[in-house]
């Protein structure tokens, strides 16, 4: 049996390579994924290794601190304390942020979060051991820059360079002073950094004579719980002191959660594609055991017993399995490197270093290529070994009727229990986020019940949809509609697969075109600026900016906007509570320039009083008029009234307080955007204006209410797309499985095409026989998972409307193009079957048994 299962493989390796290539592509999928996780955590981990390797503590500002303007007193009094403590080797101080240097072209160098400035702390010496100069020497002084190596190549400069730099402010203008190399992890991770001597860099990132960072070494023999317990007493408020031992493992944690939620991600769209997979191997090996009942009969006649039918089957589906495994592995590795250039065209700057393949990967892509293969193929291989010897001398036994009945009810309960659930949860009008993932359910068990249900809606809807084309295409398209609907379990396969596809695009589809839709309304009706201006990457802007803003001619108003956690009502009393994010504007003008939809209230006493959102003041229990208490990032507490309580929106956010109110309790002043209203008439040329006061900052967003409105709409386009090519391999498969489909229904034609050749059909209209039932399939897969997906999207929309104010919206455009485009693979689909048809020999095909 075993040999003879062999020479059956070999029999049929054509019938069986587009099988393997769907096993391939799915396969590629998953050790794309495992190679490209396994990739960037090695390079992380690399880049990391020398990191914090001389820290034993390191003091810092705590989360909270630097997120809301608070600059704790890490200055040189503190250094000097610490360089004194026992068992003190060395102390290092720095200040970083976001730095970018601009090349000769006026563009920047680096991505939008990995280039960095920091501070060059040299030693007695004079060098820093951090940094291995080429050329130059670190910056002695205000003026002065040093900037790595590859930077410095990508930009064309030479030590002695004059250089444009940006910052969180006015672009600067530097002399190059000195070229490095360094094993910095921010450098290793392909970043980029820029070196300012001291005071620049203080007054850069933090205030003059405030450090963001001291690193302690300890000396030899001394542990780093035995430093931390002297650091400890002398760490000011708003900071905190961690060891080097924790710094590495929370950043080795960091790393490992980071590549492993990317990976589950992309593993969801790799078990979709092998979902998919799997009706192209169950239908090829359903259709090779009918093509090859009498030699199972003749089997069975000689002695085989049904257990070894069986196991021959999936002794053939085990070795397709390992040999399209292994092919799929390989190609999985240029796959992972084809992810990584994807996601940094997309600016994920992910770091660069060589393909990593782990053993775990190459085991885990052989296991999953058999396993799916021989599940596929289990019921098939029953199917061989159930029916009787005699009666298997009778090639194409058609599925009993009993069996498609009761395949059909359970197909029909799934699919009303789904639409039940995804309808009731849908016009439920208090929704929680939960009842998201509900709806997700119920429209999985519905596409379980519509998948059932596909052999016999296949019948109806083919023969309704095909009547034009047979109109159209004569004898031809009534052929293809007939041999569309001959066997009804076969065309349910082949569509199930692209149904599914189209199911996953359709929804997203809905959810992309409701959620444009929703930022199209915040943004036009929520800005009412002309231009805001902002540093890409929401980085946080110096003041400065606004004053060169201000000074622009056509400016006639401006607002800066600001940010910092605040802890209202009940929370104020409770200094462990999470605090509220509160946007804060110019009294005058801000609302002015971001509009409030008030529901109670106005901004009357919105100087020096509080704004809250509807769902905000519902929580507390605050009216127009209450008291409210309020305790700033700084510690002080004190009580604002309520002057009035607007709409939610994604704009103002649950709070909304004067910069004159917020201001005075921030240690760091920064702005995240500028709101700036042009004069009559100035508002063409104003762009133009900015952009020059600005020093033409390459950093620099200005941007009028149509450009936000179309950033934010490409954010949502640019994920979709997304997604639309994650999903694409799906559909890759889908459509070998419409090829493999067409070819192996041709083969087990073969003598009734030759039959119609003899008659006198010609060429031209076998082939459009085959193109015709290819569409139809094709098509009616399209239309299925479109329908089943719109239905699955309106309610997903509907039920999210608990926790947002999204409308559902029906991309009819995307929806036409995606129905021509099934009708474009149907076509694509049936180009080798079709001319494989048409150049049969009559009389050889007419002899074939």
């Amino acid at each position: 049996m075993l040999k003879t299962t062999l020479r059956n493989l070999l029999a049929h390796r054509l019938r069986l390579a587009l099988t393997a290539a769907a096993i391939i592509f799915g396969v590629a999928f998953v050790s794309g994924v495992l190679t490209l996780s396994n990739t960037l955590s090695e390079a992380f981990k690399k880049a990391s290794a020398t990191d914090y390797q001389d820290v034993s503590v390191d003091v810092r500002p705590t989360e909270d601190a630097e997120r809301d303007g608070q600059v704790p007193a890490l200055d040189d009094g503190l250094l000097g304390a610490l360089r004194g403590l026992p068992g003190v080797a060395s102390v290092r101080a720095t200040n970083t942020g976001y730095t970018a240097i601009v090349d000769r072209d006026g563009d920047r160098i680096g991505g939008r979060s990995n280039t960095n400035g920091t501070t060059f702390a040299p030693g007695p010496d004079g060098q820093d051991p951090k940094y291995r100069f080429t050329s130059g020497h670190g910056p002695r002084g205000e003026g002065e820059i040093a900037v790595d190596e590859r930077a410095a190549k990508d930009a064309g400069y030479r030590v002695g360079d004059q250089v444009r730099v940006v910052a969180n402010g006015p672009v600067l203008t530097s002399v190059l002073v000195g070229v490095f190399t360094t094993d910095d992890a921010r450098y290793e991770v392909g970043g980029t950094i820029t070196l300012f001597d001291r005071a620049t860099a203080q007054e850069l990132f933090s205030e003059p004579g405030r450090y963001d960072d001291i690193a302690v070494a300890a000396a030899p023999g001394t542990t780093e719980e035995t430093v931390l317990a002297a650091v400890r007493p002398l760490v000011p408020s708003g900071a905190e002191a961690v060891t080097g031992a924790k710094l590495r493992a929370d950043q080795a944690d960091e790393i490992e959660s980071g590549t492993k939620e990317l990976t589950q991600v992309l593993l969801v769209f790799a078990g979709i594609a092998l979902f998919v997979g799997t009706f192209i191997i169950a239908n090829t090996f359903t259709m090779l055991v009918a093509q090859r009942t009498r030699e199972f009969a003749l089997l069975r006649a000689i002695g085989a017993t049904r257990r070894q039918i069986t196991r021959a089957v999936l002794v053939e589906a085990t070795v397709l399995g390992l040999v399209s495994g292994a092919i799929g592995f390989v190609l999985g590795i240029g796959l992972s490197e084809a992810l990584r250039s994807l996601f940094n065209s997309m600016d994920a700057e992910l770091p660069p270093g060589p393909v990593v393949v782990a053993p775990g990967a190459v085991v885990a892509a052989l296991a999953v290529a058999v396993v799916v293969t021989v599940v596929a193929a289990w019921l098939p291989a029953h199917r061989a070994a159930s029916i009787p010897p005699v009666a298997a001398l009778r090639s194409d036994l058609p599925p009993t009727a009993k069996s498609l009945r009761t395949r059909n009810g359970i197909g029909a309960f799934l699919l009303a229990i789904g639409i039940v659930v995804c309808y009731g949860i849908g016009r439920t009008k208090d929704k929680a986020t939960g009842d998201v993932y509900l709806i997700m359910g119920g429209g999985f068990v519905a596409l379980v019940g519509v998948i059932m249900l596909v052999p016999l809606l296949s019948t109806p809807v083919i023969r309704f949809a095909g009547r034009p084309l047979s109109a159209a295409f004569g004898i031809s398209g009534r052929l293809a509609r007939e041999n569309a609907v001959r066997n009804p379990r076969r065309t349910a396969a082949t569509a199930s697969a692209l149904m599914i596809g189209l199911i996953l695009v359709s929804t997203l589809s809905v959810f992309g075109a409701s959620l444009k839709q929703e930022l199209d309304r915040i943004a036009l009706r929520g800005i009412t600026a002309d231009y805001g201006v902002s540093l890409i990457g929401e980085i946080p802007m110096d003041p400065a900016m606004a004053e060169a803003v201000a000074r622009t001619p056509g400016v006639t108003e401006i607002s800066q906007l600001r940010s910092a956690h605040v802890r209202i009502g009940a929370a104020a009393d409770d200094e462990s509570g999470d605090g509220t994010e509160v946007v804060s504007m110019d009294a005058r003008t801000g609302l002015g320039l971001l509009r409030a939809d008030f529901v109670k209230g106005g901004p009357e006493g919105f100087a020096d009083g509080l704004l809250l959102g509807e769902k905000k003041a519902k929580d507390g229990g605050f009216t127009v008029g209450s008291r409210v208490p309020v305790a700033f990032p700084d510690g002080q507490r004190t009580t604002l009234v309520l002057s009035g309580i607007y709409e939610d929106d994604g704009l103002l956010g649950e709070a909304v307080m004067s910069n004159d109110t917020l201001t005075p309790h921030l240690d760091r002043v920064v702005d995240t955007d500028i709101l700036v209203r042009a004069a009559p008439g100035a508002a063409g040329e104003l762009r133009g204006n900015l952009e020059k006061a600005l020093g033409d900052n390459p950093a620099v967003k200005i941007m009028s209410r149509d450009d936000y409105r179309k950033e934010l709409g490409g954010i949502v386009d640019l994920l979709l797309n997304l997604l639309y090519g994650l999903l694409g391999m799906s559909i890759v498969i889908a459509v070998i499985g419409i090829i493999n489909t067409l070819a192996m229904s041709v083969f087990e034609r073969t003598r009734e095409i030759g039959m119609l050749r003899a008659i006198g059909m010609d060429r031209r209209r076998i082939r459009s026989m085959i193109r015709l039932e290819s569409v139809m399939i094709s098509v009616f897969g399209a239309v299925l998972g479109m329908a089943l997906g719109l239905l699955i999207g309106v309610l997903g929309v509907n039920a999210a409307k608990g926790t947002s104010e999204l409308t559902p919206v029906v991309p009819w455009e995307r929806m036409g193009v995606f129905l021509v485009l099934a009708g474009l693979v149907g076509v694509l689909a049936a180009a080798w079957p079709a001319r494989r048809a048409s150049r049969m020999e009559v009389l050889g095909a007419i002899r074939t048994e």
